[in-house]
């Protein structure tokens, strides 16, 4: 790419003045850098703008729309925000279409009851506005639908996570792994491509030939980063190979490759560590900003857990380190130093299991902080 940060008013009006012999008036105010002057300041808006376009023809450099233009390269297009769906317990039976609203003031949104659960008086809700905020809510919700007897409304379960608009930055990442994946026929990148596709799935790991020939594990994750649901898993089993017609390519998957999707197992961390405080400092006050680093943490693992990290096989982890544990606690405001930190009582790193057979996610669990 070109650089055309030097391109500038003064600069530009410089280059025209240099040509110029020095037997003429070169000086501000007279007539030749006076004629000069509009034409530097057009043409500074030229290079500019020339800035722009090439910027826009690029993948790495490319947002919005102009990456949305390049993404058809590799046929991907971006990902639009979709709805949660929630789970609803209520202690009445309520009809399919009724609306409810969440009570959580300006962030309120409305759900509508989309489907029966198995369950008496358990349904799902969809929410209206597409987007992580669907994931947002936990609690009472009042009918906008008149439904008589109704005492007791409550949302409780994320069944499916919501997902905000796919940002500039996943979408250049997904584009530049699809022209250098190249997903085609069933490979690893292919089945990626398509679950990741779906509505509620935030990652997956691929197993191929994980219980012999022609079979193939996909393991997923939630939009928010979490353990799927079994709803999720089902959405997704549909998808890629229905039962009971499994290997005859009745969904995305080929023809003959059996495919079982499922749920990693949560891996509770807890943690303690002895803290050294700032003054002024108390434990009631860093312990959430420790418990918010910490989920920080295990954020980016999450995020990392379905990168293939072999060049020859396929291999997966999503280990959590005692070091990176100890960071996060220091670097939480009035936090100066941390000792005896410990990771389910151990002081090893926590290495987790990811294979065809087992998978394994880290979520936080119980922080307990003591002071040195």
């Amino acid at each position: 790419m070109i650089d055309f940060n030097s391109q500038t008013y003064q600069n530009i009006l410089k280059a025209m003045l240099d040509r110029i012999p020095n037997t003429y008036d070169k000086r501000d105010t007279s007539p030749i850098p006076t004629a000069l002057g509009p034409a530097a300041w057009a043409l500074e808006g030229f290079y500019l703008s020339l800035d722009q376009v090439q910027k826009a023809a690029f993948v790495q450099t490319a947002v919005g729309q102009s990456l949305d233009y390049l993404a058809v390269i590799a046929g991907l297009v971006r990902y639009p925000a979709s709805s949660a769906v929630r789970l609803g317990v209520f202690d009445t039976a309520v009809p399919i279409g009724a609306r409810f609203s969440t009570i959580n003031g300006a962030e309120s949104i409305n759900f509508a009851v989309t489907a029966a659960t198995e369950t008496a008086n358990q349904y799902q809700l969809t929410a209206e506005t597409p987007g992580a905020i669907g994931n947002e809510y936990t609690g009472p919700i009042l009918p906008i639908t008149t439904i008589p007897g109704l005492a007791s409304a409550q949302i409780t379960d994320i069944l499916v996570p919501g997902d905000d608009t796919e940002t500039d930055e996943e979408l250049r990442q997904r584009l530049v792994t699809a022209l250098n994946e190249r997903p085609f026929g069933g490979n690893i990148a292919s089945y990626r491509e398509y679950v990741l596709a779906i509505d509620g799935v935030g990652a997956v790991q691929v197993y191929p030939t994980w219980n012999g020939g022609g079979t193939v594990k996909l393991s997923i994750l939630g939009a928010d980063l979490l353990s799927a649901s079994a709803e999720l898993v089902e959405n997704v089993q549909d998808a890629v190979d229905p039962p009971p017609g499994q290997g005859l390519g009745l969904g995305t998957a080929p023809i003959g490759a059996t495919v079982s999707v499922v749920a990693p197992t949560e891996l509770t961390v807890n943690v303690s560590a002895t803290v050294a405080l700032s003054p002024g400092s108390s434990i009631e006050q860093v312990q959430p900003l420790v418990e918010a680093a910490l989920e920080a943490y295990l954020l980016t693992v999450r995020q990392s857990w379905a990168v293939n990290v072999s060049d020859n096989d396929v291999a997966y982890a999503a280990d959590v380190y005692v070091s990176r544990v100890t960071a996060a606690i220091v670097g939480s405001s009035g936090v100066v130093n941390a000792t005896n930190v410990r990771l389910n009582g151990g002081a090893a790193d926590l290495t987790l299991v990811e294979n065809g057979t087992t998978q394994q996610v880290p979520v936080l669990g119980e922080v307990t902080l003591s002071e040195a």
